[in-house]
This record gives C-alpha cells, sequence and structure tokens, in this order.
C-alpha cells in the first residue's frame, strides 16, 4: 500500500487543502480515490474553491474539477502522493486544524437560477467566476473556466451568454479605454431597464456610427438571452413595483423578453430625440430582436415562438414609425434619415408595396390609402407615449399606416423644396385634425415662404402644381375624381381647390410672374372664375399698396400694385374696382411728390389714405405743410377728383347740417370735392396774405354760371359762400416797409372785397338765412371805409391841382422871356377859378342826384330800383326766375311796410347805401365773373351791389340794418 494509505481522514483533507493551497491540484482525484469516505466530490469542490488562489489559469484544474464531477483519474501513472506536508501531524492536531477550517459554500449567495441541488459542478463554476471576479477582476478567466463545461449545462449556456459575455464585450472589445470597468457583481444587479440603458448609453461617449447597432447585437442582444432567468424576473418585479410610470402600451408582450425588447424600442424612439442620426443608423442597420450576436454559443433564443417573434417583429416596425413621427428635426438630413427608417421598415416587414416615396427627379406620385383606420386617431395618437401602443393606427404597421407616413414624408420633401420646412408630427396634425381654418392658414403661410424666398429663374409652374399636389396627394396625370376620394387625402385637403388657386395667383402677382397668371388664369381651360381671379387681382394689389412706404408708383409696394393694375386692367375693362384702384394710385402718386407728415410726426404712406375717414382732408395738409402749394390748385384738384372716383365720398363743411347725411356720389361728389379743394386752397392763399390769388380764384373758379344743370346745386352750397365770404372780410396786414400803401391800393383792395362780399350775400343758401345780416354789416363797413377813403382822394387830387396851376404859373413866369413873377391880382383870379370849379362839380353831383330822386334814396329805394333792373337787364348771376322772384318779393315787402318815415337808427345805414348807390356808376365797373360765358354783356359791380342789397331787403334782413321806405307823399 501506498504511504498515503497510512493517513487519516484529517489528515487527507488537511493533504488536500494544501495541494490547493500551493496550486497543485492534479492528485486531488487520486486522493479522492485511496479516501472516498473524508474527499467526496462536494467537499473537494468547497475545497477547490476555497482554497484554490484564484489566478490560477483554469486549464490547471478544470481537467481536475471534471475528472471530480465524472468519477474518473487524471493520473496517468501511480506515483506516490506526497504526504510530508501532513505526515508529522498527530491525529489530535490534525483533527483540531480540520475543525477549524472554514469551507465556503457550494453555491454562491446570489445564484437564484441553480434549483438542482445536485448539479454542482453549475454551482461551483458560478461562484467559482464570482470568486475570480471579485479578487482578481481578471474576467477572460471566467471564460476559460466556462467554456469547457457551457454545453454541459443550459443553465450554465444562459449565465454565459447573458452575463458573462456582455461583461467581457463591454469591459475588453467595445470600450477597452474606458476608466472604470463593470463588475460581474453590478451588471447581475441591475434589471432590464437599467441594464438596457446602461449598455446602450455607452454609445454617448463615442462618435462611431455603428457603435449603437453593436450594443444592440453584442450587449443588449446577449443580455436579453437570460431574460427568462429566476434572478432577472425578481429584479425586474421589484423594479416596476417601485417605479412609478404610465403605462405606454396596452396589450403588453407576452414573455419577459418581449417584455425587454419593448423596453428597448422605447428607448430607441427616446434616444431619437436627442441624437437621431444614431436611432436612423440603428435602424437601417439592425434587424430587430432577430439580430443578436451571441458569441457563437447558441444560435437563437430557445425561449421566443414563432409568435412571439412575429410580435417583436412588427413592435419593432412600429418603433420605427414612430421615430419617423415623432422627429423634430427640420433639416435635409433628418427628413432623408426619417425616409430612410421608413423605407428600411416596409423592406422589414415586406410592405413596401405600399411605399409612395419620391426620388430627386422623379414626379410626384398618387397616394391612394384606405382611412378608415387612419380617421380614427385623435391629437393624442402623435404624443410620444401613445406612439408606441399597439392600438395607433398611425404607428402599427399596415398597407394604410405606411402609405400615409409616406406621403407625409413625401410632403416634408416639397415643403423643404418650397423653402417651408415643417416637423412630420406638424404636418400629420394638420392634415389629420385640423379644420379648414387652420389648414388654410397654414397653407397661406407655406406660400409667403415660398414668395419671400423666391429668385429670378424659378420654375413656378413646377411650384403651382407642388402647392396644389400638397392638397390633395394627387399626381398631375391623374384624372379628377368627384366627391368619391377618401378622405385625409392631402395635407390642406379641407381647403376648397378654388382657394389655393387664388392663393397661388395672388403668389403669382407678388413675384411678378403675371405673363404666367395671364395664361394660367385667363385661359379657355382656367380653373378659376373671372369673377375670382379679378378679386384676387384687387386684393394683392392693396396688399401691395398697404405695405408701400413711399406713394411713388415707380417704386417698391406702388410699383407692384401699379405694375399688376397694368397687366389685369385690359382684362376687365369694365371692372369698377380696378377703375377705383387706378384712380387711388394715381392719386396716391400726386401725394407722393409733396412734403407731408401726419399726427405725431409719422410720415405719410399710402396706407394712411385707405384708413382715413376724411382723405380730402390730407389735402389740407399738404397746403399747410408745403408753402406756396395753393399755386398748384390744378394738381391738386386732379388728386380730389382722383380720391372720389377711388370711392371715398367727399364729406361737406363741418358746418353743414346734412354733413352727416348719405354719401354724395356722381357729380354731386366730384362738385364737392373741388369746392373744398378751391375753399382750403383759397383759405391757405389768404394765410400766406396772398389775397390776389385768393381773389382770382373765386372770380376764375368759384364764381357760380348760369346753367341750369348748376344752378340749383349752387343755391344750396354751403362751402363756397363761407369762403367767399372769408376772403370777403380779408384785411392785408400792415406792409413790413415804412413806405404806407397807397389809398388807390387801398381803395382797389376795398372794392374787390366788397365785390367778394357781395358774391357771398348771393351764394347763400336760401334755406340758410342766419349769416345774411353778418355778410351785410361787413359790406356797409367797407362801404363807410370805402366813402372816406374817396373823399380822402378828392382831397389829394385838389392839393395836387392846385400844386399844378401852382407850379404852372411859376413856370410861365421864371422861363426865358417871362413877365416876371405874378401880381396879387392874377393870384386872386387863379384861386377863383379853382373854387369855382370844386362848385361846378359839387353842382353836378348834385343836379345827377335829382335827376334820378326825388328824394334822399335809402336802402329801400335800392333794392326796388335794383328788382327793376333785373327784370329789365340779363344778369349772369340770377335766372328769370329768380329776378321775378326777387320784384314780387320787393312789391309784397311795399305792401308790407307802407311808412315813409326814417328811423334815427336807419339813418347812417340809409346814407351808405344811397351813398354807394349814387358812387358806383362813376367808380365801379368790370368784366362778367365768369370768363367765357358767352353773353358778351358787362356786370357792373353797382348791379351786383344794388343786386346784393335787393336779396338782403327781401329776405327781411334790410330792416335788420335799420332801413326805412321813403315817403313818396
Amino acid at each position: 500500500m501506498a504511504a498515503s494509505s497510512r493517513l487519516s481522514g484529517a489528515h487527507a483533507i488537511l493533504l488536500a487543502i494544501h495541494f490547493c493551497v500551493s496550486g497543485d491540484v492534479s492528485r486531488l482525484p487520486q486522493l479522492q480515490a485511496q479516501y472516498p469516505r473524508w474527499l467526496p466530490t462536494e467537499r473537494l469542490l468547497r475545497i477547490i474553491l476555497t482554497f484554490l488562489p484564484e489566478s490560477c489559469q483554469p486549464q490547471t484544474y478544470t481537467p481536475v474539477v471534471e475528472a471530480l464531477v465524472d468519477g474518473g483519474n487524471t493520473t496517468s501513472d501511480a506515483a506516490e502522493i506526497d504526504i510530508s506536508a501532513v505526515q508529522n501531524l498527530t491525529e489530535t492536531v490534525a483533527r483540531k486544524r480540520v475543525r477549524k477550517v472554514r469551507l465556503l459554500p457550494l453555491r454562491h449567495p446570489d445564484d437564484k437560477d441553480t434549483d438542482d441541488s445536485t448539479d454542482l459542478l453549475t454551482q461551483f463554476l458560478i461562484h467559482r467566476a464570482h470568486r475570480i471576479d471579485s479578487e482578481t477582476a481578471l474576467q477572460p478567466l471566467i471564460l476559460d473556466l466556462l467554456v469547457p463545461f457551457y454545453p454541459r449545462a443550459p443553465i450554465l449556456r444562459t449565465w454565459l451568454i447573458s452575463s458573462l459575455l456582455p461583461l467581457l464585450r463591454l469591459n475588453y472589445e467595445y470600450y477597452p479605454s474606458q476608466d472604470e470597468t463593470f463588475s460581474l457583481d453590478i451588471l447581475e444587479s441591475m434589471d432590464n431597464s437599467i441594464a438596457i440603458n446602461v449598455l446602450l448609453s455607452m454609445t454617448g461617449s463615442t462618435k462611431s456610427s455603428m457603435d449603437l447597432v453593436q450594443n444592440l447585437r453584442g450587449l443588449v442582444g446577449a443580455w436579453m438571452y437570460g431574460s427568462n432567468r429566476t434572478k432577472r424576473r425578481r429584479l425586474n418585479e421589484a423594479a416596476q413595483q417601485n417605479t412609478l410610470s404610465l403605462p405606454q402600451d396596452d396589450v403588453k408582450p407576452k414573455t419577459n423578453a418581449g417584455v425587454g425588447w419593448q423596453q428597448v424600442n422605447e428607448w430607441l424612439l427616446a434616444r431619437s430625440l436627442v441624437d437621431h442620426e444614431s436611432a436612423v443608423n440603428a435602424f437601417t442597420n439592425w434587424d430587430g430582436p432577430e439580430d443578436v450576436d451571441l458569441g457563437g454559443y447558441a444560435e437563437e433564443d430557445p425561449n421566443l415562438s414563432s409568435d412571439e417573434l412575429k410580435d417583436l417583429r412588427m413592435r419593432y416596425g412600429q418603433t420605427g414609425l414612430a421615430v419617423v413621427y415623432a422627429n423634430a428635426g427640420v433639416s435635409e438630413e433628418a427628413l432623408e434619415g426619417s425616409i430612410k427608417v421608413l423605407a428600411r421598415i416596409a423592406s422589414f416587414l415586406d410592405m413596401e408595396q405600399h411605399l409612395s416615396l419620391k426620388t430627386d427627379d422623379a414626379a410626384l406620385p398618387s397616394v391612394m390609402f384606405d382611412s378608415e383606420q387612419i380617421s380614427s386617431t385623435s391629437r393624442v395618437s402623435l404624443m410620444q407615449n401613445a406612439l408606441l401602443t399597439t392600438s395607433n393606427p398611425l404607428t402599427r404597421p399596415s398597407a394604410s399606416s405606411i402609405s400615409f407616413l409616406s406621403a407625409v414624408c413625401v410632403s416634408l420633401q416639397v415643403l423643404n423644396e418650397l423653402g417651408h420646412p415643417m416637423p412630420c408630427r406638424t404636418v400629420a396634425n394638420i392634415c389629420l385634425h385640423s379644420n379648414v381654418d387652420t389648414q388654410l392658414l397654414e397653407m397661406r403661410s407655406v406660400v409667403q415662404s415660398v414668395v419671400k424666398q423666391s429668385k429670378p429663374g424659378r420654375d413656378w409652374s413646377k411650384v403651382r402644381q407642388q402647392l396644389l399636389w400638397l392638397r390633395d396627394w394627387e399626381a398631375e396625370h391623374t384624372p379628377r375624381r368627384a366627391t368619391s376620394h377618401p378622405g385625409y387625402h392631402g395635407i390642406f385637403w379641407r381647403v376648397d381647390r378654388e382657394v389655393v388657386e387664388a392663393e397661388v395667383l395672388k403668389a403669382l402677382l407678388e413675384v411678378r410672374e403675371y405673363n404666367l397668371a395671364v395664361n394660367t388664369y385667363l385661359s379657355s381651360d382656367a380653373t378659376l372664375t373671372p369673377s375670382k381671379v379679378e378679386e384676387a387681382v384687387k386684393e394683392t394689389i392693396y396688399t401691395a399698396y398697404d405695405n408701400a412706404s413711399n406713394g411713388n408708383r415707380t417704386r417698391g409696394g406702388m410699383k407692384r400694385a401699379y405694375e399688376i393694375l397694368q397687366a389685369f386692367q385690359p382684362h376687365f375693362s369694365d371692372s369698377l374696382a380696378l377703375k377705383q384702384i387706378n384712380a387711388l394710385i394715381s392719386a396716391t402718386h400726386s401725394l407722393s411728390f409733396y412734403s407731408l407728415t401726419l399726427q405725431h410726426g409719422v410720415p405719410f404712406q399710402p396706407v394712411s389714405i385707405r384708413v382715413h375717414s376724411d382723405p380730402l382732408s390730407l389735402i389740407e395738409k399738404v397746403l399747410e405743410q408745403n408753402p406756396k402749394s395753393y399755386t398748384k390748385v390744378d394738381d391738386l384738384l386732379a388728386i380730389g377728383r382722383n380720391l372720389v372716383a377711388a370711392g371715398f365720398s367727399p364729406r361737406l363743411s363741418d358746418h353743414h347740417e346734412h354733413s352727416s347725411s348719405a354719401p354724395l356720389s356722381g357729380q354731386d361728389a366730384a362738385l364737392t370735392a373741388e369746392r373744398r379743394i378751391m375753399s382750403l386752397a383759397i383759405n391757405s392763399a389768404l394765410t400766406s396774405h396772398d389775397f390776389a390769388t385768393a381773389y382770382s380764384y373765386i372770380l376764375t373758379r368759384l364764381t357760380p354760371t348760369s346753367s341750369p344743370s348748376t344752378s340749383e346745386t349752387t343755391l344750396t352750397d354751403d362751402i363756397t359762400w363761407r369762403t367767399v365770404y372769408a376772403a370777403g372780410r380779408y384785411r392785408a396786414p400792415p406792409p413790413a416797409t415804412s413806405t404806407p400803401p397807397t389809398t388807390q391800393s387801398q381803395i382797389t383792395h376795398l372794392t374787390q372785397r366788397m365785390e367778394l362780399l357781395s358774391l357771398a350775400l348771393i351764394l347763400v343758401p336760401s334755406d340758410h338765412p342766419d349769416p345774411l345780416p353778418e355778410i351785410l354789416g361787413a359790406w356797409r363797413r367797407c362801404d363807410e371805409e370805402l366813402s372816406s377813403l374817396r373823399t380822402q382822394e378828392s382831397l389829394e387830387e385838389d392839393i395836387w391841382d392846385t400844386k399844378g396851376d401852382l407850379t404852372s404859373s411859376l413856370t410861365m413866369h421864371t422861363l426865358p422871356g417871362g413877365f416876371g413873377p405874378p401880381d396879387h391880382s392874377e393870384q386872386d383870379a387863379l384861386e377863383t377859378r379853382q373854387h369855382q370849379a370844386r362848385r361846378a362839380r359839387a353842382h353836378a353831383s348834385h343836379h345827377h342826384r335829382l335827376n334820378h330822386e326825388e328824394a334822399p334814396m335809402g336802402l329801400f329805394e335800392v333794392a326796388r330800383g335794383a328788382a327793376l333792373a333785373l327784370q329789365k337787364n340779363a344778369f349772369p348771376l340770377r335766372s328769370a326766375s329768380s329776378a321775378s322772384k326777387t320784384a314780387s318779393a320787393t312789391s309784397s315787402f311795399s305792401k308790407l311796410h307802407p311808412t315813409n318815415e326814417f328811423t334815427p337808427s336807419s339813418t347812417a345805414a340809409a346814407a351808405a347805401a344811397n351813398s354807394s348807390h349814387t358812387r358806383t356808376d362813376s367808380v365801379i365797373s368790370s368784366e362778367n365773373y365768369e370768363p367765357g360765358s358767352g353773353s358778351g354783356d358787362r356786370v357792373r359791380k353797382r348791379d351786383v351791389v344794388s343786386n346784393m342789397v335787393t336779396d338782403g331787403l327781401v329776405s327781411g334782413l334790410g330792416w335788420v340794418l335799420g332801413a326805412q321806405p321813403v315817403n313818396r307823399g
């Protein structure tokens, strides 16, 4: 017998421990064979687990472990076992030492998967692996330990693939340069959610586009292989109990693997929001849960059935569609990525026939799909937490969902080409859930983006087709369908096609594509009616007009408005609206040549005319802010006529009681506008102390004619008489120089004022007699002042004549051959002749008065005589009927007031009127008020005065002035 046979059981145990501590375990099977009672397999495995250094290469002891488990002897020879290490120990000492040995349990505390207590090898290997990792962190040694044994136990295979393989790839293959490595205990303590987040988030520190794909295949794919392990299930259940989260799916996966892969889908969707490029790369290069790398230790997950695999494929495809909807990027790269994902999912699920994508040069496709499922969606369906629900018809892969999303993607391409990029979710929401007003607003926004980014040479025919395609998703060659087309067909499908065409027409006009607009919308096959075209043209012109900053029609918005008008007015020759626009543009263009600032220093803009309640009042500001602009009255009148022609009704004077009545129209409106403008110009001239211009304007432009068509309007005019009256009251300011005005110039000025006051009295409306006393009082004061000036002029003439006579006499005596200075008799004779001349002039004047009057004439006689004269003379300011009316009124006046006495208060007024009557024949004479009237008669100013006084007395206003009829006995 060998020497070892003399050892006791305690010595054998100590010897086995010695072999393990020294690292030489090759004799353990032989030792076990000699002492099977004291060294059973479990005890030997525990001794190896406890005392064999973890740094030992597994190749040195895996054959021993296998022999111990299988019961074979690995020693080829029967050499003696060296017992020198324990042979000197007494039995007592050996027993005592054995009692002190503390062997590790064969099962690792965290090993919950090995339920079979007889599977000593699996327990030993898993525990040994943890020991190696915790003591040395030499994780490759663990793989060497397990490789010889994993085919023997499914649990060991699952543990190797799902725990060890991801750990080795994470620390040594994929990210070997990271500062900290993951331990086996840390990885095994993670539930699915944490592990997926950790394993996939490792890609964030690198820029490689394939990192996420390799992590999905090599890390998550291997990890998911152990989803059915007992420990995993317990960790996942605990995590769900401790986590408060909203349910994201109404139909949960049936298996633990399905739950784990759904968490992967959720992670991919969330990742696409922050790193869309990596998510796109994952979907284009990874084929979902079936595409995993198990390191060759297994080919596929045996826990997944065919039905489970089909469900996982559908959920993965749904995640791809959800990523497309959730993409908030509007760049071309983001859109291209979304299209790649959609195409990949369609190919992955064999639904390519439902795709309707467009290449660069291809025509826009016609998209047909069943809208019954799509119509059941709501706005909630596009929220992130609803995109992955299996009941969501937008993301659940189907023929309709693939077709609809492909049409949305093509729409995104078109919108990018039009310069109006939009997110996919927004476009889908507009198409599915927006009302007609919202869709119209969005469509107009798209059109405006195209207009703003328009460049020369752009194909606007193509732009029009693209905008129409966005409405109905129909290709140009597709025959037009009736009302049977499916719902939700096109982004702006609720907007009527004519409205879209009208917006396109406006865009063409805004970018100056006038020929294309005319050829498209005024041709025989036009899609818009002429009235719609006219309305769109008018709206575009007004938009350009309102946005113009300068009224000159050769610049900016005014130029565009004028060009549009010129392009379309020949095609709408009878359009009242375009005629009004033409007049408005003409008026605005003329106003642009004047300096004009509105309230608070705001410069004039064309839109100021359109928003102004009374555009004619702008002419008043022009006259105020532009010196001497009243001299351009023809230009101002043209502006006023154009404003009236543009549809702005002129208001009457603020003093007119009917100014708030119905708007004027036709000839009355134009005449009222001209009167207002002339009134403003005359007042501006008077403000500038240019009485001559104001007087000329009144005589040539405001004096009424005897035309029957305008006489009635003249009589009711409330603007003209006020203007004439204001000019008649004008008093010239004192001259700036020291030279006073001459008497003759003062007389001329007063004479002209009296003419104007006489004309104002004639022009006062018959139904508005209140201002007559005021006008007559002003005329009387002028007459008194004129009498004073006449007296002064007569004295000046006498002084001048006397001075002339004296000068002549002195000259005669001082000339050569003269007779010397005159004597006193000659001087007395000269004075006598001068005195006689004055008496002769006074006598002639008195004789002339006696020939025409039997008594001192008062205002009553003046009125009656003027009325009789009106019946005999063709007076151009009054018609025959008016004259007869005046004579009749005068006769009635005589009957009503038979008294022939003068009251004291009437003496001055009667004298003034009498003086005026006797002087007018020798002092005042002028042409007719209306040049070119054709009558050829001269209207004397005394006739005007007499007529004025007669009208005043007929109205009873003569008595206001204190005039009484003369007693003719």
